[in-house]
């Protein structure tokens, strides 16, 4: 894991990629280097993890043709390296050389055949062109822009602004973040800065002109089961053991980031089968609070027998960071655990380089509450529709109706998808910011519907959407941001390519199951049934939660409703801010649902606004 940068045109200097590499030195403090040609500069921060002493970057191939700088793992190295790859010239141990032995053969076509996490930037010195990709499922990511006539890139924003960029607001992309609490790849909140989506790559040009990205690994399978329950079972089973052993692979000692829940429990148990001692980190809030799993972590490291480290926050903390948080995000998420995961990967950097997360099996198991309203589509729909009209008036204003309503008032399939994510429902939406149309939301999620399977019922294909959209921009983009800050590496291997693909053709019945949220995940259930003992499978879900409602109607809130109030405020510039003022109202009433969700995205607009723009 580590960070990378460049450029390519006439700012191509070693003292403008040094700015660039400094910029991102947190998410690999082992090692720096760059590598300077004509008009073209490529930077590498080392956070070293598979052969310490061989694996620096940049790396050139055997042939001089190929000069390689990437950010991540390749878990199947080993396998090309013994097997296809096996002619090549080794001089390390290293996966950053199979990556090259694998371009020499292949130029391109490499890509597809290489299973793990990366970021990669390759300079063709005989095309005289640049190669860059991003893995499939989007773990790790790639930003790039122009900068004048020269090209930048680099595995944070923050890279691209210290190449000289001045960040500016974009407005349409601010709408398309208050319909779907995130920005999707290729877009950013800052104008003119694109993000690499997961599973392309593009060609860039030694006068700096760049091809449009092409897909290598980004379509979801085909939904094709075989197989008795059992059977399933078992193999989905023997996949995730498989995953968790390649993914342990490194040369420093490993943990697991352990919550109460199953999926955490799931990957420390199979990580525990491969014969290492374990070690587990949880966090959770100093008072007393309904998302602590403090006593359900200890109880499952108890029965797994691990070595287990607990970490306490408390409100104060959360408020007091929140402007570091945001500035190594750089990206604002409608997500509130970033206090948790931020604070719980600073502390676990103190022990560990690399531990392996639970993260990522919500999306393509169909956990989340949006899932079961999916699944429950034929039946929830015409009843919403019927009683609406007949509903008291105090029951029409809860955000929870408000959000059914504005997924299934309507048969289109776009408009259901927005619904269920969206931040502000019905005639919320124009009263936060006027609505010039969904134009811009509409065409992102209309194009990436396209290039998925149109066999699927709605839930397989808004799972199928979620894994190529709000998994990577989202939950994965904050994984991996607020880890490599104090340079974590987050392992997660529920998104092993070989796993998420068994998983993503099993129909929506088989991952979703039963009818209520509890039962949900059922075949999941069984597959860490194996693994786990069943009081830990049988838990209610909790999630990685922040106490946001409680905060909101407290200092919190008074706090939010300060900022939002001053002169120059995000709110005042680019919101309704009388209705941002009005939101903080009616939540601390307690009168119309609960608002955090809504409340959390202005106050992390607010201070994104702060950190990037007015440098506060």
């Amino acid at each position: 894991m580590c960070g990378i940068a460049g450029r390519i045109g006439l700012g191509a200097t070693k003292t403008n990629v040094q700015k660039m590499s400094a910029a991102i030195a947190h998410r690999g403090p082992d090692a720096s280097d760059i590598w300077l040609s004509d008009r073209v500069a490529l930077a590498h921060q080392r956070l070293a993890i598979i052969d310490i002493a061989g694996g620096k970057q940049p790396m050139t191939s055997v042939s001089g043709r190929w000069i390689l700088i990437f950010n991540g793992e390749i878990y199947n190295f080993k396998a090309l390296k013994t097997g296809l790859l096996r002619q090549y010239p080794y001089k390390t141990q290293s996966d950053t050389e199979v990556i090259l032995a694998a371009l020499e053969l292949w130029g391109n076509n490499a890509l597809s055949r290489l299973e793990g996490m990366f970021a990669i930037a390759a300079w063709d010195v005989q095309e005289q062109r640049l190669l860059l990709a991003r893995d499939g499922q989007g773990i790790k990511p790639l930003y790039f822009s122009k900068n004048g006539a020269d090209f930048v890139f680099g595995s944070e924003v923050s890279a691209l602004l210290a190449a000289g960029l001045r960040p500016v607001v974009d407005e349409s992309n601010l709408d398309v973040f208050l319909d779907l609490r995130f920005v999707p790849s290729p877009h950013t909140l800052f104008s003119g800065i694109k993000k690499l989506p997961p599973g392309h790559f593009l060609w860039v040009d030694i006068d700096g002109s760049v091809g449009e990205p092409r897909p290598f690994d980004f379509n979801a399978p085909l939904i094709n089961c075989v197989g008795s329950r059992g059977e399933l079972v078992d193999q989905i089973l023997q996949s995730l053991l498989d995953a968790v052993e390649r993914q342990m692979v490194a040369d420093v000692p490993l943990g697991v980031l352990l919550s109460g829940g199953i999926d955490s429990g799931a990957v420390a148990a199979a990580a525990i089968r491969s014969g290492s001692p374990v070690s587990t980190f949880c966090v959770g809030y100093s008072e007393e609070h309904s998302s602590n799993e403090f006593l359900e972590a200890r109880r499952t490291s108890e029965l797994l027998g691990t070595d287990h480290h607990e970490l306490r926050i408390d409100t104060k903390s959360a408020m007091d960071i929140m402007p570091t948080v945001v500035r190594h995000l750089e990206e604002p998420v409608v997500t509130s655990s970033v206090f948790s995961f931020y604070l719980l990967c600073e502390s676990v950097a103190k022990y560990r380089k690399v531990v392996l997360s639970g993260q990522g099996a919500d999306e393509p198991w169909g956990g989340y509450g949006r899932h079961q309203v999916a699944a429950l589509e034929a039946i929830l729909a015409p009843i919403i529709r019927a009683t609406n009209n007949v509903l008291p008036s105090k029951l029409q204003n809860k955000d929870t109706w408000k959000r059914l309503l504005e997924a299934y008032s309507s048969q289109d399939e776009l408009k259901k998808i927005i619904g269920l994510h969206t931040l502000f429902p019905g005639s919320e939406r124009g009263q936060i910011r006027e609505v010039v149309g969904n134009s811009e939301t509409y065409s992102y999620l209309g194009r990436l519907l396209r290039a998925l399977p149109d066999n699927g019922t709605f839930l397989e294909r808004l799972l199928a959407l979620e894994v190529r959209s709000s998994l990577p921009d989202n939950l994965l983009l904050l994984g991996d941001k607020l880890s490599m800050a104090s340079g974590l590496e987050v392992r997660v291997p529920f998104l092993d390519p070989r796993y998420l693909e068994k998983i993503e053709m099993l129909p929506g019945s088989l991952r979703r199951g039963g009818l209520f949220s509890q039962h949900g995940k059922m075949l999941h259930k069984a597959v860490c049934g194996a693994l786990l003992p069943k009081e830990i499978v049988l838990r209610p879900k909790k999630g990685f939660q922040t106490p946001i409602e409680r905060w909101m109607r407290l200092d919190l809130g008074h706090y939010l409703y300060e900022i939002i109030d001053q002169t120059g405020s995000f709110s005042r510039k680019f919101l309704e801010i009388d209705y941002a003022k009005d939101l903080i109202e009616r939540h601390r009433s307690g009168r119309h649902g609960n608002l955090e969700r809504q409340l959390f995205a202005i106050w992390i607009l607010e201070e994104w606004y702060r950190v990037f723009f007015l440098k506060v």
